[in-house]
């Protein structure tokens, strides 16, 4: 069976694409952690708790300390947070740009594994490129590959 491999164009421009593609997910992650840790931490007070399976969503009202007042809806994944009741008082820690969108629980890390995948996307995609782009090598010699 003859396979036909991809033309060595459709492979360049779709390394190129990629490549470009995984940078702005690095620099956009990156940015967005970097955001995250120059914000705040508050005492949120617990308004609604809603179960959907296995998955728990709090919705919260804290007070930044420019004195803005938000109410925002986070998914408890720190296990002390997921048994949590209406009325109670809880740590979250919001971003400096959007103080209101982007709220998460103390103690939650899970803004480093989207970081991860995109470096993994793009140490990939790098490898493709190289592959793609580099110039092919020359065939061995008949007299070196075991034909006399």
């Amino acid at each position: 069976m003859n396979r036909r491999r991809p033309s060595r164009t459709f492979l360049r421009v779709f390394s190129m694409f990629s490549l470009v593609f995984a940078t702005s997910i690095t620099v956009i992650g990156a940015w967005s952690i970097t955001d995250e840790r120059r914000g705040s931490e508050a005492v949120a007070d617990v308004l609604e708790v809603e179960h959907r399976g296995a998955r728990t969503f709090l919705t919260v009202r804290f007070t930044t300390n420019r004195g803005e007042v938000c109410e925002s809806s986070l998914r408890a994944t720190v296990d002390a947070n997921q048994a949590v009741s209406t009325g109670q008082r809880i740590r979250v820690h919001y971003a400096k740009s959007d103080p209101c969108l982007r709220v998460r629980e103390v103690g939650d890390h899970s803004g480093w594994f989207i970081l991860l995948i995109a470096v993994v996307l793009l140490i990939a995609f790098a490898i493709l490129a190289h592959v793609s782009w580099r110039r092919p090598r020359p065939p061995i010699p008949l007299r070196y590959a075991g034909m006399p």
